[in-house]
């Protein structure tokens, strides 16, 4: 399916911010090239009213649901929400009919062959997440360091493992399709353990850390002010440019 620089935040726990950061690096991504980020909750993520892009004009998932087989990439990724260069597509609000799974690979695949860097955000029971996963994108999981965190971690990273397979749900399959394991980076979040702690999470997990996001008030104000995150100088905005510039390292590499 997926071939392109796809980008995938996956939240290892809830409520850790998957959303603001899975924004945030668009964002910093969009500072030096097209960039897009995309919603996989398709139950009504809302990813656009955390983006604070609500208000803008543009096409949302519920516009997009008949979707099938090719689409003109420069054409879609135009026809979305834009701020500052960083494109958004989400569910729009007031419960809008749900697009299918296949609409929503498609999509994907149009975003990302418009030469974008597609930054999605998807929910570790999202259906599609076992189709991204078999294409070998670079995948950033977000980990608490509480003791309930640290075991969601350990069973997330072992399914994104498991995940890697070569069914495509719709048939469209490379010449070289085939299971590839993901590139996953972690990001730390909450209160700092120490060194000690994500060194040993490190070893445990077999993945590398990318950053810390530790908590900071401004990223909250900014989030009240309907700010899209990553816009200001914060904590935030910090990791985001870490793992901003592993995707460069890895484009560069490939």
């Amino acid at each position: 399916m997926v071939d392109g620089p796809g980008i995938l935040v996956v939240g290892a726990s809830g409520g850790l911010g998957a959303s603001t950061l899975a924004l945030a690096v668009g964002r910093r991504l969009a500072a030096t090239g097209p960039a897009a980020v995309v919603d996989l909750d398709l139950d009504g993520g809302g990813l656009e009213v955390t983006a604070g892009v609500e208000h803008l004009p543009g096409r949302r998932w519920d516009d997009l649901r008949e979707v099938r087989g090719r689409v003109r990439p420069d054409l879609l990724l135009a026809s979305l929400p834009v701020d500052d260069g960083c494109h958004v597509l989400s569910v729009r609000g007031g419960g809008s009919p749900r697009p299918p799974e296949r609409a929503a690979l498609d999509v994907l695949r149009a975003l990302e062959a418009s030469g974008s860097r597609v930054v999605v955000d998807v929910p570790v029971g999202s259906a599609s997440l076992p189709v991204l996963i078999s294409r070998g994108p670079l995948v950033v999981v977000l980990v608490s360091l509480t003791t309930r965190g640290l075991a969601d971690a350990d069973a997330v990273v072992q399914r994104l493992h498991d995940d890697a397979r070569d069914d495509d749900p719709g048939g469209d399959q490379t010449e070289d399709a085939g299971p590839r394991r993901p590139d996953l980076r972690l990001v730390t979040r909450g209160a700092r353990g120490g060194a000690a702690v994500v060194d040993d999470l490190v070893a445990h997990l077999g993945v590398p850390h990318v950053c810390h996001l530790r908590h900071d008030a401004a990223v909250a104000r900014d989030a009240e002010r309907g700010l899209f995150p990553g816009t200001n100088r914060n904590a935030l905005r910090r990791c985001a440019d870490a793992v901003a510039a592993v995707v460069d390292d890895v484009a560069t590499a490939s």
